[in-house]
């Protein structure tokens, strides 16, 4: 996860984008003070400065296996492990900003949670992106793959396991030999 953070998260202190280990001691502290109490340092992987002044007191802490934000004081902070995350969507506002918008399941019902990027809309571009892939990454990245499942002995025609496929693509991607798209392609083709 710390690979796709620094490949799809600049550090850019215009965009409120910071990524470890350059991430300015006040922000992060300020971050983690105000609304990320949970977060150890060691676990962060990017900090989204959300507030105009620069106090880091709104908005996100990306960490390897969460991301955990406040749009504003009056909101209480949010945790959202990546892999509850079943949708991203970039909605750009009329007049200025824009707004991540995340499906994310939460036990039985899927709810929407909203990131605001009003201060600086086209660090939503970037952390989209960032979300979109880390929704599909194996968080445990890095252990050895799982041992190939069997097929239920009852089953006539055996089922695609598409966590399977998600890891193969995965492994692809991040060796080099697939591209994302070509990876997205792919995966949408398990759905039809």
């Amino acid at each position: 996860m710390r690979t796709l953070a620094i490949e799809l998260l600049p550090h850019d202190p215009s965009l409120g984008l910071y990524v470890a280990p350059h991430i300015p001691t006040d922000k992060l502290s300020n971050a983690i003070k105000d609304y990320a109490r949970d977060v150890r340092i060691p676990e962060v992987l990017a900090i989204y400065d959300g507030t105009l002044l620069g106090s880091a007191k709104d908005g996100a802490v990306f960490c390897k296996e969460r991301l955990v934000f406040q749009n504003n004081d009056l909101q209480d902070p949010q945790e959202i492990r990546y892999d509850d995350i079943v949708r991203v969507n970039l909605k750009k506002k009329f007049l200025r900003g824009a707004r991540v918008l995340l499906d994310v399941n939460r036990g039985r019902a899927t709810t929407e949670v909203a990131l605001d990027f009003s201060a600086r809309p086209d660090a939503g571009t970037h952390v989209a992106h960032f979300l979109s892939e880390a929704m599909l990454k194996d968080v445990d990245f890095g252990r050895d793959a799982p041992a190939e499942r069997p097929f239920p002995s009852s089953a006539r025609e055996p089922r695609t396991d598409r966590h399977a496929v998600e890891d193969a693509l995965d492994r692809l991607h991040q060796a080099g030999h697939l591209t994302r798209e070509d990876k997205y392609r792919m995966l949408e083709a398990l759905d039809e």
